[in-house]
């Protein structure tokens, strides 16, 4: 490749990467056009991928992985994992530690195996490998590139010269979505999945919202203000997280929304879309679950006989809600509110004197198409009337 040719490379690729490299809708997409503007540049790149730090409580990076004639794919790396022996003893790891570029070849005499990885990619048909930080700037960690060919001689100087002028341009790039992959793990983990969708999408003013119907899920911890006077703060913690993570997949694998957590209360709906059975019968299901997660986490704690078991009680209802931002115009909480959920307010208040676990209003019960029994008619503070109760037979 001569001088002028590189030049011209570099001067079309790295304005690619600054006047579009940012506008794709996901790094997924950006991956695999960048891919094919370093082939059209004559690069005999066959495998890339690009792995970018990401604010997340469990994951702690992602890596974006592009092959010649297949889509790029996805895969988050969690903290744990990422400090594994296996990930350790890496190529990536290296180059995080060193912030130095790592290139391999993977044939001829020159070829080095130090990491157990580069024979699985010469046994996929690699015959060279190179590895790039990224630096981030301030208040990211980074990330890194690696190319891959299969071209007889490997890459050639030109190429891995290419690669090395057109990071800075990507590391800007990389900014960008790592950014906002810090933007979507973070909103999702502290509001859940579909308000960060719709806040992301611009439902970002007070008052914007919608009304859906939907069964409302309410679980309350039993004994809390005990537990809490009686524990140490760190067994206290541990006690909340078992319970709360028991609770979130309980709700996520029967297709609910976590809306939030109120002190030792959680909050969720189960959208009924055009069935109302549907969303019922997914609310009890996910309140079963629960309960028996409940049960395994005390066996498991209570073998001695020196923790508190955890116990709770779970309502639910059925009903329109208004769905969207409430608040101040500066502070907003993204939820639901309507008599919906005033009524399933009340009815979790039914569980401790009435000894259940389960308590449903008579509209949950009976789409829920499960065997009930009734629980009489009670009043409730603010709403009128009275209102019959159920808990599954």
């Amino acid at each position: 490749m001569a001088g002028n040719d590189l030049r011209m490379q570099h001067a079309a690729v790295s304005s690619w990467l600054v006047s579009e490299g940012g506008n794709f809708d996901s790094a997924l997409a950006f991956v695999e056009s960048f891919a094919s503007i370093l082939r059209d540049q004559g690069v005999p790149v066959v495998r890339m991928t690009l792995t970018l730090s990401q604010l997340h409580p469990v994951f702690r990076a992602a890596t974006w992985e592009w092959r010649r004639g297949q889509p790029a794919s996805e895969t988050g790396r969690r903290r744990d994992l990422m400090t594994s022996r296996v990930f350790s003893h890496s190529p990536i790891a290296q180059v995080m530690r060193t912030r130095e570029p790592l290139r391999r070849r993977l044939t001829g005499p020159d070829a080095e195996f130090d990491f157990p990885v580069l024979e699985e990619l010469r046994d996929k048909g690699l015959t060279d490998y190179y590895v790039i930080p990224l630096d981030m700037g301030p208040g990211l960690q980074g990330g890194i590139v690696t190319y891959g060919t299969d071209a007889p001689n490997g890459f050639e100087p030109d190429h891995i010269r290419l690669f090395d002028a057109i990071t800075p341009s990507l590391a800007l790039v990389g900014r960008v979505y790592s950014a906002r992959r810090s933007i979507e793990g973070l909103l999702t983990a502290y509001v859940g999945e579909e308000p960060a969708r719709r806040i992301l999408a611009g439902e970002i003013v007070q008052g914007v919202g919608h009304t859906t119907r939907a069964v409302v899920w309410l679980c309350d911890l039993r004994g809390f203000t005990q537990l809490s006077e009686t524990l140490a703060r760190d067994e206290m913690l541990g006690l909340l997280n078992a319970y709360f993570s028991a609770a979130v997949e309980s709700v996520t694998e029967s297709k609910g929304e976590v809306l939030k957590f109120m002190g030792d209360a959680i909050l969720a709906i189960f959208r009924c879309d055009e069935d109302d059975c549907d969303a019922a019968i997914r609310a009890l299901s996910a309140s079963r679950a629960l309960l028996e997660r409940l049960a395994e986490i005390n066996r498991e704690r209570g073998g001695g006989g020196n923790y508190p078991e955890i116990r709770c009680g779970i309502a639910l209802h059925m009903g329109p809600v208004t769905y969207g931002n409430i608040g101040a115009p500066e502070r907003l909480d993204f939820t639901v509110i309507g008599p919906t959920v005033n009524l399933v307010s009340r009815l979790a208040q039914l569980c401790k004197p009435l000894g259940e676990q389960i308590v449903l209003s008579a509209e949950a019960a009976k789409a829920a198409r499960s065997k009930m029994r009734s629980l009489g008619r009670h009043s409730f503070r603010g709403i009128l009337g009275e209102r019959e109760a159920f808990a599954p037979a």
